[in-house]
Parts: structure tokens; C-alpha cells; sequence
């Protein structure tokens, strides 16, 4: 008997070995693959010859490439980050007035409490649960400006020190989305309450490509727009968008259409500056099916003006789309 088990327990150690082993040689072969992936974006995204190419825009508006490898098959896609509203846009507010008052946040109220309605929504459940619109602005104002003077529905290192746990607020802007866990009171869910639209980009820009947004994205636009542009129209827009985008500011107004625009050079100064035609925040994303295993690996890529890119995250999957831990 007593032979018996340690037959058996040697047998299992031997297969959680070969496992380990199967499942540590499979995450090679991914990440080999991801490194691939990268190359190939990076070549997407600076290559002149392919950029003049139709199927270019398709590419960098999301669509999901498969490959058939010898383990398995693998799908490539290439997600435009210019596409979300940047939670590191409120790094750059200087004012201590509260969120409420601060026109440079109509954006910000008017795109969220337009998804707190959506039907998909429930109806008795705030969009974060235990936090109203103002509430969270200001306290994510406050997490990641360098003063240490609390907004009005607001708290800075003194509240957080009393908090359980004690912390203390960043002052500087968020390096993860899931950050927001750690605003007042502690929710380790809320990052995943957040409209899927609120994203956290390296840089203290709100900035939207209009080459890139896809159709239920439009609601991001309407509120960069500070909803002076009716939701219809940007639809009706968004259904005749060229196929190889716009390269001027200009195109864009004419084809949105003068009587659907407020008659105020000022508004289009405002908005127009906080339009895109080219991105400089990519995401490459690789699911890979490898002898009946799964894996998701992410990159996030910086393209500068020049043309150069930079990989500035990696994550290895199963990733949600949520949390954002680097890794070297």
C-alpha cells in the first residue's frame, strides 16, 4: 500500500512537472510570436508604402488579422488609443474650482452620464456604485495634481493617511486605470465600473482621431463636442467617413456638415485643437490558440513625429482590457 502511494504520488508530481514544463514552453513560443507582432505594427505604422495602401485604414481601425501557425492560430490587432478619453487629462486642469464648474470636464460629465443611461446600464446602479460623477472627478483631480489642497469633493494625502488602509495620493498622473481603486472609499471593482471609453494614456492630452472612432465611439465625440452636435448627425457622419480618412480639419467640417455646427469660431478653435488625424498611442493585441491553450499578450506602442515607435508596456494575458501592469 505504502508503495503504492508513492507510485501514485510520484506519477502526479511527474505530470504537474511536464505541465509546468508544456505550459512554460508555450508562453516562449507566445512571446516570440508577440515580439513578432510588435515588428510587424511598427512596420504598419511607419512604412510610407503600406500607409498609402486601402486595407492601411482597416488595420489601425481594429481589424483582427489571423495567422495559422504550426502549434495552433494566432489573431493580430491593432487598436488606435486616440479612441478613449484619457484619465491623465485631468493632470493638466489647474483650477481648484470644483468639477463641476470646470468647462474644460463638460466632456467628461456630459460622455459618462450619457453612458450611465445606456440601456445595457442598470437603471438603480451609479455608474461606479459608490461614487457620483462630481465625486470621482474630483477626487482623481486631486490623486493626481501636485497641490495639497483638497477639492471640494475631494480628499489629499491628510484624508488618505486616515483611510483604511492608510495611503497617500499620487500626485502625478495615473500610471494604471485600476489606480482609481484606491480613490476614497477604497473599491478594488471600480475600475471595472468605468465606462469602457476611460482610458489612461502617458501624456495629459483628451485628444480623439476622427479617422479611427468607431461607431460606439461616437458617443465620446458628442461630448468632446460639449453636445453641440446632435448624436444623429455625428451617425449619419460617421456611415460616408471616407475609407482613407482625413488629412485636414477642413474636410472634416464640410463633410459633418455647416448646419449641423454651431456658428462660434471659438468652439471650433476649442474642439478642433482636440482632434486627430494621425495617433501616436497604439495597442497590439495577439490571441493565440497553441495546442488547445490559450494566451493574450498585449504591447502598447508610442509612434513619435518622426516616425519612430517605442514599445512603453507589455502585458501577458489573460488580460481584460482593464488592468494596465507593465512589464520590462
Amino acid at each position: 500500500v505504502v508503495v503504492t502511494m508513492a507510485l501514485t504520488q510520484m506519477q502526479s508530481a511527474s505530470r504537474q512537472d511536464l505541465e509546468r514544463i508544456e505550459g512554460r514552453y508555450l508562453q516562449q513560443q507566445g512571446w516570440g510570436y508577440l515580439l513578432g507582432a510588435e515588428t510587424l505594427a511598427r512596420q504598419v505604422l511607419t512604412d510610407g508604402r503600406i500607409r498609402e495602401q486601402p486595407r492601411w485604414w482597416s488595420t489601425i481601425r481594429g481589424e483582427v488579422v489571423s495567422y495559422p501557425v504550426d502549434e495552433g492560430m494566432l489573431t493580430i490587432q491593432v487598436k488606435d488609443l486616440r479612441t478613449c478619453f484619457n484619465l491623465n487629462h485631468l493632470a493638466s486642469l489647474t483650477s481648484q474650482e470644483a468639477s463641476i464648474q470646470v468647462r474644460e470636464l463638460l466632456p467628461w460629465s456630459l460622455y459618462i452620464n450619457a453612458a450611465q443611461e445606456n440601456p445595457l446600464v442598470h437603471k438603480n446602479q451609479s455608474w461606479t456604485a459608490d461614487l457620483d460623477l462630481n465625486q470621482f472627478l474630483d477626487l482623481a483631480r486631486d490623486w493626481v495634481d501636485k497641490d495639497n489642497e483638497a477639492l471640494p469633493e475631494g480628499a489629499e494625502t491628510g484624508q488618505y493617511l486616515l483611510a483604511d488602509p492608510p495611503r497617500v495620493a499620487a500626485n502625478q498622473p495615473f500610471a494604471d486605470v485600476s489606480e482609481v481603486n484606491w480613490l476614497m472609499p477604497q473599491n478594488r471593482q471600480r475600475f471595472r465600473q468605468l465606462p469602457e471609453g476611460v482610458c489612461v494614456l502617458p501624456d495629459t492630452r483628451l485628444r480623439l482621431n476622427i479617422n479611427t472612432l468607431a461607431e460606439q465611439d461616437l458617443p465620446l465625440l458628442w461630448g468632446l463636442f460639449e453636445g453641440q452636435v446632435q448624436l444623429a448627425s455625428l451617425k449619419n457622419w460617421w456611415n460616408t467617413r471616407p475609407a482613407v480618412g482625413y488629412k485636414s480639419l477642413d474636410d472634416f467640417w464640410e463633410d459633418l456638415g455647416e448646419t449641423n455646427l454651431p456658428q462660434d469660431n471659438n468652439w471650433k478653435q476649442r474642439v478642433g485643437g482636440s482632434l486627430m488625424f494621425v495617433s501616436d498611442f497604439y495597442q497590439v493585441t495577439i490571441h493565440m490558440l497553441l495546442n488547445d491553450v490559450q494566451l493574450v499578450f498585449e504591447s502598447d506602442i508610442y509612434l513619435a513625429p518622426d516616425a519612430k515607435t517605442q514599445v512603453y508596456a507589455r502585458r501577458i494575458g489573460p488580460v481584460d482590457g482593464a488592468v494596465r501592469a507593465k512589464i520590462p
